[in-house]
């Protein structure tokens, strides 16, 4: 009965992993089939950009800061349920579009569904692990991002593949085409991710920090909190956006940059690109974690930001080159190994939201960081790429280039915040803590 109780506490993670990877699957499969429904709906780069992108990011942000409030003061399984049964719909919702607006209402529902998963996933965690086994944890739950990212981009390259071969058609709806039969078939079967964690996923107790109240706070005390931590938040938030605006440049542009550049169908590139993501991406996730609980155990409670720091510096020049290769092995090669490295930020930004954060005010910090990462990444990004490529790069051909362009203004921002934020950071941490860092027994 021991081993249970002490086995379940990473169950849960696993089952909040997999609603991640769905997630990340719902939210990135257009962006394998950005070519055909650019082709049937007469759309412009900019104008998908905006559906893969600013759709989905707005509504996010907006109901991040709902959801952010709600698991601060009510019950986050719950909230978590609801989000996933109404991005699975609205998913499967993006098969029946027939027009920009129909796609643009749709996408807008993905990011109210997901909007609910961060927030309550990130205080769930924090109240079932220590702070010295939270980051393996979280790195745990980021592996839906990678693990998602890569089935978005290998199943959709693969699906679309097949579809465009086989013409399949649904009951009672015969004359779709292949990318709204995509969009159906992975929309629904989140709805039984939803319903496993109804039924097996318990409400976790709430762990106080030292000093805190059981009393409820405010949005009030949020906005208090921000600004009397303001020094270190800031940056570190800021940061974290400027490695977001990489990584979701690349999940929107990068599998059409590859079909482009390297001549390569969906299938090619979903097969290349998600190995590169799903494996690599794992792999990074699961290292950063466990690194950054070794540095936590010998009293750097800043880890995560040290590990991130390293790791886009690394990054950085890594998909530099892979965005300007002309070798298709060259380019595969760098990407892999700079998403691998890149990946191990995912987990460690989770338990930097954690560390600086009173458990009571978890929930809406999670959500303003959300808010940031995901207004940076999916709802700027994405759309300056594009328009980079149009405007200044020659057209589509230039997609690489404008992706190359991204990724140094953002490394570059990433390494002078994170060093800005570093220190300021490691002081608030520590006050959470008791004014004393973890012991290598803790």
């Amino acid at each position: 009965m021991t081993n249970i109780r002490a086995a379940y506490p990473y169950y849960v993670v696993f089952c909040l992993m997999v609603a991640s990877a769905f997630s990340f699957l719902d939210r990135l499969a257009l962006s394998m089939m950005i070519e055909p429904i650019k082709a049937e709906l007469s759309l412009s780069d900019t104008q998908v950009s905006i559906l893969a992108g600013a759709a989905f990011a707005v509504f996010y942000v907006g109901f991040a800061l709902v959801f952010g409030r709600w698991v601060d003061t009510h019950g986050r399984r719950n909230a978590i349920v609801f989000g996933i049964s109404v991005w699975s719909l609205a998913t499967a919702a993006c098969g029946l579009a027939s027009s920009f607006l129909h796609l643009f209402v749709a996408r807008s529902l993905i990011g109210v569904g997901e909007a609910s998963l961060n927030p309550s996933a990130y205080s769930m965690i924090a109240d079932y692990f220590k702070t010295t086994r939270r980051s393996v944890a979280t790195a745990i739950f980021a592996c839906g991002a990678t693990v998602g990212g890569g089935l978005a981009i290998m199943m959709g390259g693969q699906l679309i593949s097949w579809a465009n071969t086989a013409d399949p058609s649904l009951p009672f709806l015969p004359d779709l085409s292949a990318w709204q039969f995509v969009f159906i078939i992975i929309g629904l079967p989140g709805l039984l991710v939803a319903l496993l964690i109804a039924l097996t996923v318990r409400e976790p107790a709430r762990q106080l920090v030292v000093g805190e109240t059981t009393d409820i706070p405010g949005l009030r005390d949020a906005r208090i909190y921000l600004a009397k931590n303001a020094r270190s938040l800031g940056p570190l938030f800021a940061a974290f956006s400027c490695n977001a605006i990489i990584g979701y440049s690349f999940m929107v542009w990068g599998p059409v940059h590859f079909m482009r550049m390297h001549q390569l169908d969906a299938g090619d590139v979903g097969l290349l690109l998600g190995i590169g993501f799903g494996v690599g991406g794992t792999i990074g996730l699961l290292a950063g974690g466990a690194i950054a609980d070794a540095l936590v155990r010998r009293g750097r409670i800043e880890a995560p930001v040290l590990v991130s720091l390293a790791a886009v510096i690394v990054d950085t020049p890594l998909f530099i080159g892979a965005y300007l290769s002309t070798n298709l092995t060259v380019a595969s090669v760098l990407f892999c190994l700079g998403m691998a490295v890149a990946s191990m930020t995912g987990g460690l930004q989770i338990s930097m939201v954690q560390s600086l954060a009173p458990n009571r005010l978890r929930g809406i910090m999670a959500a303003v960081f959300g808010a940031c990462v995901n207004l940076a990444g999916f709802g700027i990004a994405p759309t300056i790429t594009a328009m980079l490529a149009e405007n200044l790069y020659g057209g589509e051909m230039g997609i690489g280039k404008a992706l190359a362009t991204m990724t140094v203004v953002a490394g570059l921002g990433a390494v002078i915040l994170f060093l800005i934020g570093l220190a300021p950071g490691r002081r608030l941490a520590l006050s959470l803590e008791g004014n004393t860092a973890p012991s290598p027994q803790a």
